[in-house]
């Protein structure tokens, strides 16, 4: 049953994140980009959702202990979404994720949110 827990608070975790990379993704390729086209443009918007996901994800967690009163350490989840987002660029060359989009952002997308929601429960108070 904590599995089942943990999965959909994950899940949840998710969705925000992914409203926040939707999000930075726009304001990278649109904003900041400017008159920048093609490349440019996309580079930003990876770019952004380099970022806003993980943002999206520490929100939500934030969310998670106001609204439903989770107890946890919101630095140890920080820091699980920074090295999740870390971990997924660095390890994307050597385990050849990057020859696959589809794989590299399935990781991205799960890899975030289980070691912030893990870095989370780490540690009760």
């Amino acid at each position: 049953m904590k599995i089942i827990k943990f999965v959909v608070k994950m899940i949840a975790l998710a969705v925000i994140g992914i409203a926040f990379a939707i999000a930075g993704a726009f304001i990278g390729g649109r904003v900041l980009g400017g008159d920048a086209v093609g490349f440019g443009a996309l580079g930003l918007a990876i770019g952004g959702i380099l970022i806003g996901f993980p943002l999206g994800t520490i929100v939500g967690l934030i969310l998670l202990r106001k609204l439903f009163h989770q107890k946890g350490s919101l630095w140890l989840g920080m820091s699980g979404a920074i090295v999740g987002t870390i971990a997924t660029a660095v390890l994307s060359e050597p385990l050849n994720l990057n020859a696959n989009v589809n794989l590299l952002f399935g990781v991205f997308f799960t890899m975030v949110p289980a070691l912030t929601l893990g870095g989370f429960y780490l540690m009760k108070r």
